[in-house]
């Protein structure tokens, strides 16, 4: 016991520069040895179990599916229709920011060639000209006159 006029000197984090004490207090507390599970592994460790755990549910597609469909209800049902329009186009955004208008060209590029695939180029023939009659039909200019089929 100290008695007045005699120093103790200091112990543990107490004898630690004011650097190395900010350090631990902004850790929260937490002694390492007291951190158990994922929380005490290392990155690589825990990638490899979420890998692991993502690899075990990709087998069960159909629970994934209803369960992202009863999620994406849940969504418009709070926020609305809006919303969705909202992050679409906010993503738009940040991905023709990353990657350019070049990015849309290859992915559509992709796309339609495996549309081509599947159905045919007489598919597109078919789209667009429902496209055309719904255009001509709800906006009526002369521009949308059906040609002759002689």
């Amino acid at each position: 016991m100290a008695t007045e006029g005699t120093r103790r000197s200091k112990r543990g984090l107490a004898s630690a520069s004011e650097e190395t004490r900010t350090r631990v207090a902004r850790g929260g507390g937490v002694a390492p040895h007291n951190i158990r599970g994922l929380a005490a592994a290392n990155t690589e460790t825990r990638l490899r179990v979420a890998r692991a755990g993502g690899e075990a549910r990709s087998h069960e597609r159909d629970s994934l599916r209803d369960a992202g469909r009863k999620g994406g209800q849940s969504v418009k049902t709070e926020y609305g229709i809006e919303f969705y329009k909202t992050i679409g186009e906010k993503g738009g955004k940040s991905v023709k920011q990353k990657y350019g208008v070049g990015f849309y060209r290859e992915i559509g590029g992709k796309g339609g060639g495996v549309v081509n695939d599947k159905y045919g180029p007489r598919f597109y023939s078919e789209i667009g000209r429902r496209g055309g009659e719904t255009a001509r039909n709800e906006r009526g200019t002369p521009r949308y006159k059906r040609k002759n089929s002689s």
